[in-house]
């Protein structure tokens, strides 16, 4: 009988023992998950406050250029900022070469890169109008994809090449002519549509 009382006794013991290492554990464990969440809260807050310096830098830096309509720069979202640069400003007429006005112009963008955080992303996209590619284009791009295309990466090369922003943070796009933003009937809705949407986005 005694041995039996004995067994249970230590079994008893035994459970409570679990249960207290266990309450202890958790205890622990929540402490630990809640500091690690304000780490994260922290850190996106920082973020954030990056890469609105980076807006303020950019809206700055090309404030005549957005007054003239030739630049737009946008908050999508706190993660997220567009910019819009006519191809006017970027290139020549019938070239997809970076024009000494487009690399000033990409300086100001770069700037606000380097103000993000690092962990932040540039998406370029480029459009053009409906128009089929011109002569002086005909021989080395097909077609408006292939044109977008060489335009996008022309843009992420000066900022690579030029500026010396890592290469890993870039993307790019070619949409053609299928994303309009005005007419295509007028040459100002043309104009308005042959662009470069660059994207900074830290998501």
């Amino acid at each position: 009988m005694k041995i039996i009382t004995g067994i249970i006794a230590l079994a008893l013991f035994s459970g409570c023992t679990y249960l207290n290492d266990q309450h202890y554990n958790d205890v622990v464990n929540v402490d630990s998950n809640v500091k690690r969440l304000q780490a994260n809260d922290q850190k996106l807050e920082q973020e954030i406050r990056s890469l609105k310096a980076s807006l303020g830098l950019m809206n700055v830096s090309m404030e005549k250029e957005v007054e003239a309509e030739t630049v737009a720069i946008e908050q999508i979202s706190n993660e997220s900022i567009q910019v819009t640069m006519q191809q006017e400003m970027l290139f020549k007429s019938g070239s997809s070469k970076i024009s000494t006005t487009g690399r000033a112009l990409l300086k100001h963008f770069a700037e606000g890169i380097r103000t993000a955080p690092e962990s932040a992303r540039v998406r370029i996209v480029g459009h053009t109008d409906s128009y089929p590619v011109g002569s002086e284009l005909r021989a080395k791009y097909t077609d408006n994809w292939e044109l977008s295309a060489a335009r996008a990466a022309a843009v992420a090369r000066a900022l690579i090449w030029g500026e010396n922003i890592s290469q890993n943070r870039f993307h790019i796009e070619a949409s053609g002519a299928i994303a309009p933003v005005a007419d295509n009937t007028s040459e100002e809705g043309r104009a308005k549509n042959r662009r470069i949407e660059l994207y900074l986005e830290d998501i």
